[in-house]
This record gives C-alpha cells, sequence and structure tokens, in this order.
C-alpha cells in the first residue's frame, strides 16, 4: 500500500524535564548568564507546555529538541546579554506568542517587569497559563493589537521593548521611537533588511547602537535600536 508522506503525522518529542532543565541552564551559560535554578526550572516547564500544546494553538515550527534550545532560549539569552543586568523599568514583549523572547530574558533580567503583548486571544490565554504553572507570577500578559505607544496602558510603557518575528515590524516599531527615554531600548531580532529599512525617513527617528550575530545563523542579528533624538 502506497502512503501518501503528506498524510503522515510524525509526533512532537517532547523531552523530560531535567532534559529540559538541563539544556537550558547550559545554553545560558554559553551566553555567560548564571541564571537562578528556579528560573531554569519554570523555563522547562514552559518549555514543555510550548511543545504539548503546540498542536492546539500553533505556537512554533521548531519542535526538534536541540534546535528548539537554540532559536528559542538561545537568541533570547543572547539578547538579554546586551541588557545591564542591572537595569529597570517595564520589558515588553511586543507579538509575544509563545513566550519567546520575553520570558527567557525575564528570568536573565529579573530587575524589569515582563510584559507579554499578544492579539491571539488563544495565544494571550495560553501565555497566561503558562505563565502562572511556571512559577512566574510578576508576568502580566496584555491581550491586544498594539500598533502605537497609545495601545500601551500607562503602567505598562516599556523600557526596552522586544520584538521577535512579528509581522508589521517596520511600520509599528518607529511609532515608539519618540516614547524611549536615554536609556531605553528597542532590541529587534531581524536580518539584514533592517539595513534598508532603517533608510527609510520615518526609522530616522531610531539610531542603530548595536547588530549582534546570532549563533549559528548567517544573516541573522539582534538589532539595539535608541531614540536619534536623546542617545
Amino acid at each position: 500500500m502506497r502512503i501518501n508522506k503528506l498524510q503522515v503525522k510524525i509526533p512532537t518529542v517532547v523531552p523530560e524535564l531535567q532534559e529540559l532543565q538541563d539544556a537550558i541552564g547550559a545554553r545560558a551559560k554559553r551566553s555567560a548568564l548564571d541564571l537562578p535554578d528556579a528560573g531554569i526550572a519554570g523555563l522547562a516547564t514552559h518549555a514543555r507546555q510550548v511543545l504539548k500544546s503546540n498542536e492546539r494553538y500553533h505556537l512554533t515550527t521548531i519542535t526538534e529538541p536541540e534546535e528548539f534550545i537554540e532559536r528559542h532560549f538561545g537568541e533570547s539569552f543572547e539578547g538579554a546579554t546586551l541588557v545591564d543586568p542591572e537595569a529597570q523599568g517595564v520589558m515588553f514583549d511586543l507579538g509575544s506568542g509563545n513566550g519567546f523572547p520575553g520570558l527567557p530574558f525575564h528570568v536573565a533580567r529579573p530587575g524589569l517587569d515582563p510584559v507579554l503583548a499578544e492579539v491571539s486571544k488563544r495565544k494571550a490565554a495560553f501565555l497566561t497559563a503558562s505563565s502562572l504553572n511556571s512559577g512566574f507570577s510578576q508576568v502580566q500578559v496584555l491581550h491586544r493589537q498594539v500598533q502605537r505607544p497609545a495601545d500601551v496602558p500607562e503602567e505598562m510603557k516599556p523600557n526596552f521593548l522586544l520584538t521577535r518575528a512579528m509581522g508589521g515590524w517596520e511600520k509599528v516599531l518607529p511609532r515608539f521611537a519618540r516614547e524611549l527615554g536615554p536609556e531605553d531600548r528597542v532590541l529587534l531580532w531581524a536580518g539584514e533588511e533592517v539595513e534598508a529599512i532603517a533608510k527609510r525617513k520615518i526609522w530616522q527617528r531610531f539610531k542603530i547602537l548595536n547588530r549582534h550575530p546570532l549563533p549559528g545563523l548567517d544573516r541573522g542579528w539582534i538589532w539595539v535600536l535608541g531614540n536619534a533624538e536623546v542617545v
């Protein structure tokens, strides 16, 4: 009998909790981050929930364990290294989706108040439940489409605005540029297209302060942006 490969569903491999904890802790150390055991355990719990709930919520296309750790945790940890360990304020993960980079960033930089913004009602509900189940009671989930600063409650105004794989970032981010103080930053996970986009008139509101390469990617970086009027 001939089997149509498109009809064969390959199950997601969900590692044991201890395996995930070991892998997450090791990846954090490669980024020179020494995370607390409780934080690593919480991240491992969240990772298991992402993988176990993926078919229902469509949270990630990356399910192979090693690649999952590198792309989701590794890239998040690399971003955290670009922020002062003593930083204070609000960390706003725009278009959080599956909680990356927001949750790993929260564990690595605990002085920042974490907000995960997600327009999808189902994904926002997942993030709320998973954050609580993982021991991240400080995390706030904002279920709202955020297109401009007025869409963000005053108490959630970002000091560090993160966005990774959110559609439309090239239009949305410049609207926040003039809201940033001298020490506030935007961290954008994106490719070389940023160089061309940064030449647009509205993007002159930003100054590119850093371009940090992502390990294992030829054309992937974390771009660090500041308000051009104050940095």
